[in-house]
């Protein structure tokens, strides 16, 4: 073909394949069946991992080869919440890159910056799925290092205690997020627990968390009165807020382990969900403006009691603002019936978090939820 004469798309793509197109890449790619197992690898998969391409083909992908871990940790392969394992049942690409750490040959972790896509026959029937990863290991430590700060943070090291059990799940939708909780003994029987969301996502929102930590710290003494603590970050707070309106939102609950009182202030956060050993669900907290909304704001708590059996739920807004692939929105009540779906019959408060998090990664038909998730749950045992 001369390198003058014009020619229509059609004719000039024919020029090329699919093999040779991906290996002129810069970025790692390789192609799937919808077992994972991989049929291609290009040049530079080869140089970001280490792996040659004769070594890997045919093999799956979870083979003690890139063996996906999210920034916490979790693996990735053969579970939920692998991205090409997710981008092929739910036929649908990534929207947004998305950061995992993939194994190198020689056994290191690397930060890959992912996207995903399903491989459909002619038919449009999918067929596999590809995955493009990009190196960040020069640009990605100060961020890594923004997370362990805030990891720290957030870390709750509870003396043990048989009147009363927590577990916590907090997954940010990026390397640091918005979501803050706090579960602190401050006295021999009482419990302070807090959970916030700042506005916003990444860094910025991050900092904002930092701050909150700072506050708790400072203003430990007021954790016994909810109210006056809940007013205190309210006023501390309102110098943020600018065109945005508000901070964030918040739940803070008062527990004693002896009686089961608890003294609950939310500030325009989701209602926590209290769930009786004997079977009912209710949803606690009067309604009080949000963090940073309204000047001198006098927060007004609500009152409860967990009998021997009896557990509560808070949960920041990304359990519950998810839609699935026919754009219904789960809603609390649908949180709920995530929750209530766990347990065999007779025992409604043994629901685990680690299995709600997959359970809302499934109804949101996405790659991966789309806000950041916190998750705490007070069990008072029978």
């Amino acid at each position: 073909m001369n390198g003058n004469s014009r020619s229509d798309p059609a004719s000039f793509m024919a020029e090329f394949d699919a093999p040779e197109l991906l290996n002129l890449l810069a970025d790692g790619a390789y192609i799937t069946d919808t077992e994972r197992r991989i049929i291609f690898w290009n040049h530079a998969a080869c140089k970001i991992t280490g792996w040659e391409a004769h070594e890997v083909v045919g093999r799956s992908c979870q083979d003690n080869l890139l063996v996906h871990v999210d920034k916490d940790g979790h693996q990735l392969c053969g579970h939920e919440h692998c991205p090409l394992h997710r981008s092929i049942v739910t036929d649908q690409p990534s929207a947004e890159p998305l950061l995992v750490f993939a194994q190198h040959r020689s056994g290191t972790r690397i930060p890959v910056e992912v996207t995903v896509s399903p491989v459909r026959n002619r038919a449009g029937q999918v067929i596999g799925g590809i995955e493009m990863f990009r190196d960040l290991t020069e640009s990605m430590q100060d961020q890594l290092r923004a997370k362990e700060i805030q990891d720290m943070a957030v870390a709750c090291e509870l003396p043990p205690d048989d009147r009363v059990s927590f577990e916590t799940r907090y997954q940010p939708r990026d390397i640091v997020g918005g979501d803050f909780y706090r579960i602190e003994r401050v006295g021999p029987d009482d419990y302070a627990i807090l959970v916030a969301d700042a506005k916003g996502h990444g860094v910025a929102a991050a900092l904002y968390t930092m701050l909150l930590r700072s506050l708790w710290q400072e203003h430990r003494p007021d954790l016994v009165s909810p109210t006056r603590f809940m007013g205190m970050l309210n006023d501390r707070l309102q110098v943020l807020v600018r065109d945005s309106g508000y901070f964030g939102t918040a739940a803070l609950a008062a527990y004693n382990a002896v009686t089961g009182a608890l003294r609950l202030v939310r500030a325009g956060h989701p209602a926590p969900l209290l769930f009786r050993a004997k079977g009912a669900v209710e949803s606690i907290g009067g309604v009080n403006p949000a963090l940073g909304m309204i000047p001198d704001t006098v927060y007004h708590e609500t009152e409860a009691h967990l009998a021997p059996g009896d557990a509560l739920l808070l949960y920041t807004d990304g359990a519950t603002e998810l839609f699935d692939d026919q754009e219904q929105e789960l809603g609390k009540e649908g949180l709920l019936k995530l929750a209530l779906s766990q347990p065999p019959a007779g025992t409604i408060t043994g629901f685990h978090l680690d299995q709600l998090e997959e359970q809302l990664l499934r109804f949101s038909n996405q790659i991966h939820l789309p806000d950041d998730l916190t998750l705490v749950k007070l069990h008072r045992p029978g």
